[in-house]
């Protein structure tokens, strides 16, 4: 079992900000294969298959500082997963980038933090979508939380994209080859020439690189 796990906190207030990109990206791929959403008393999830492999959907209901503990609620009542990829926002990396890594610090993301002491754990993938930081260190609660607008909101929109493509081949095809075809560190160039430049990185994945299958 694959648990793809999308950070964000739950509520209209919160639905267009920075720091929701992951609950957004877990919609996006819900709606894609058309699985419908269960509903608890600390999470939302869904579940179905992609390429033989059981994949779930999850979404924290606990807002963003507890969701280990709704992920630690629902897996002691699962089978252990193959698997976790954690969807999230990321201030470290500038808006348009998208970045997936395993393991590591969690640069004061507090979402991370909760997951990695209730999952005692930090070695798991991450796939990170870039907000970038505010010029004022003091007003970065107000940034994450923070609506993107014009051309930010596109370059976002454009990452978390891309960031929907990297969990599927992180599932399908494993996660040595989607960090090959998927990462990116900047914005991509105006009037759509990042979609060549992505092309151009899985044709070459596709053709030239062994793509070892995540187990």
């Amino acid at each position: 079992m694959f648990m793809v796990v999308g950070l964000g906190n739950p509520g209209k207030r919160y639905r267009c900000t920075r720091h929701n990109a992951g609950f957004r990206v877990v919609d996006q791929l819900a709606s894609l294969y058309n699985w419908g959403w269960k509903k608890g008393k600390r999470y939302m999830w869904t579940e179905g298959m992609v390429n033989g492999r059981q994949v779930v959907l999850f979404k924290p209901l606990t807002y963003m500082n507890l969701s280990g503990e709704a992920v630690s609620d629902f897996l002691r009542q699962r089978k252990a997963p193959e698997q976790i990829v954690v969807v999230h926002d990321e201030v470290d990396l500038p808006p348009g980038a998208m970045v997936i890594k395993r393991g590591g610090g969690i640069a004061g993301h507090r979402g991370l933090n909760s997951l990695v002491f209730f999952l005692e754990t930090e070695d798991f993938y991450r796939v990170r979508i870039g907000i970038g930081r505010s010029a004022e260190r003091e007003r970065m609660i107000e940034h994450v939380l923070g609506i993107p607008r014009g051309e930010e909101a596109e370059y976002m929109k454009e990452a978390e994209d891309l960031a929907l493509r990297a969990v599927e081949g992180i599932i399908k095809e494993g996660a040595d080859c989607a960090m090959n075809r998927f990462n990116r560190r900047r914005p991509s160039k105006p009037e759509g020439k990042s979609a060549g430049s992505s092309l151009v990185r899985e044709k070459t994945c596709a053709k030239g690189i062994q793509c070892r299958k995540t187990t």
